[in-house]
């Protein structure tokens, strides 16, 4: 029994030798590279082998650690309680696996990061972004001003087409996505149209009403919603007038009173401030339980996704319907869209500033990706 060194100009001389002199019980103790060749330190006696093993080894996070200061900690495996509630024995790979939905749930939240990660990376080579990745779709759409966020959630729509069918496939999946109604207006039979002055609201209130009438054949009763001090609008007047329709005054005092005497459909132009008016909106939703409502936001094409943005938070409540109005004067841009879109709002109606009759155009995925696809 001996332990020895053995000199020679490579590792496999090295071992043939150990070999020849301690036979194949040999245990290699260690191994060294020295100027013109390799020593290798081995041993066949039984207590040095025994010493050796005994020896507290370096566990591969400290040498990680000891290797990268930048790394703080390293995880380390846990011992494995086989009682704990949260574990379960895998009966054919006597694995533990997790049990508990909540670190189901946690690893389902890490993928989808993952993933949603993966969709928004580049992959360049060592002289950055190149000129082939740069005409990919989702960087033209992005340059084109869509939400990375919007361009990410709709990537499967034009995964694998080239630019110009993507771009189409990209739109059309935008516009099915933003014209999910729930609350269908033209099938209410209270209509209520709320946002601040100056986004054509009386002019869509008319608008709607000239619709319904066209639709249904039947009679439409207009309205305002005010607060009892103020003066009557005199332009929502005039247009009961050319349409040949009433026109309600309608105040938080007399509001339920009037709307369970009219059975008529009523469209109803709101002009009060906005979390008034979202209140008594729903409660007057929860007083008629067997009358349907919808309400209706105009947001002018060319506003900014600020607006948007503080539009979508006010009203999110009453779930409404978006009304792009003034789109004769302004077109909606790509910037803007993406924000509908990161708000969950609805678009239902596309509209200009001018004609009061047939002014008025239902928007369904087919007319909206069109108009994508020409504006943005």
């Amino acid at each position: 029994m001996a332990t020895l060194k053995i000199t020679a100009r490579d590792s496999s001389s090295a071992m043939e030798e150990v070999s020849k002199k301690l036979g194949a019980d040999a245990y290699i103790l260690a191994t060294k590279t020295k100027e013109g060749g390799v020593e290798i330190e081995a041993t066949n006696d039984p207590i040095e082998i025994k010493k050796f093993s005994e020896k507290a080894k370096k566990s591969f996070p400290s040498l990680m650690k000891r290797e990268l200061g930048n790394i703080a900690q390293f995880p380390t495996q846990k011992k494995v309680d086989l009682m704990s509630p949260r574990l379960a024995v895998d009966p054919i790979a006597g694995d533990t696996v997790p049990t508990n939905k909540t670190d189901f749930a946690e690893l389902n939240r890490s993928v989808n990061k993952l993933l949603d990660e993966i969709r928004g990376m580049y992959i360049t080579d060592s002289h950055g972004l190149g000129a082939e990745i740069g005409q990919t779709t989702a960087v033209k759409l992005q340059n084109a001003g869509f939400d990375n966020a919007v361009i990410k959630r709709l990537s499967p729509s034009f995964y694998g087409l080239n630019y110009e069918r993507g771009r189409a496939a990209f739109m059309k999946a935008l516009a099915s996505t933003l014209t999910q109604i729930e609350k269908q207006p033209s099938k209410a039979d209270i209509t209520f149209v709320t946002g601040v002055s100056g986004v054509g609201k009386t002019n869509l209130t008319s608008k709607l009403a000239a619709a319904k009438m066209g639709e249904l054949n039947k009679k439409v009763v207009l309205a305002s919603l005010d607060h009892k001090n103020n003066s009557f609008d005199e332009a929502l007047r005039s247009h009961g007038r050319m349409l040949n329709v009433p026109v309600l005054r309608l105040t938080q005092e007399n509001l339920i009173e009037t709307l369970s005497s009219t059975k008529d459909k009523i469209i109803v132009d709101v002009s009060l401030e906005a979390s008034e008016a979202v209140d008594i909106i729903m409660n007057a939703e929860k007083f008629f339980s067997d009358r349907t409502f919808a309400s209706v936001v105009p947001i002018t094409g060319g506003t900014n996704k600020i607006f948007i943005r503080s539009q979508a938070s006010i009203f999110r409540a009453l779930r409404p319907c978006i009304a792009l109005t003034k789109l004769d004067e302004c077109d909606i841009s790509s910037v803007e869209i993406s924000e509908f879109f990161l708000n969950d709002m609805k678009i239902y109606f596309l509209t200009g500033s001018k004609s009061i009759l047939g002014g008025l155009s239902k928007c369904n995925t087919e007319i909206l990706s069109q108009y994508l696809l020409e504006n943005c």
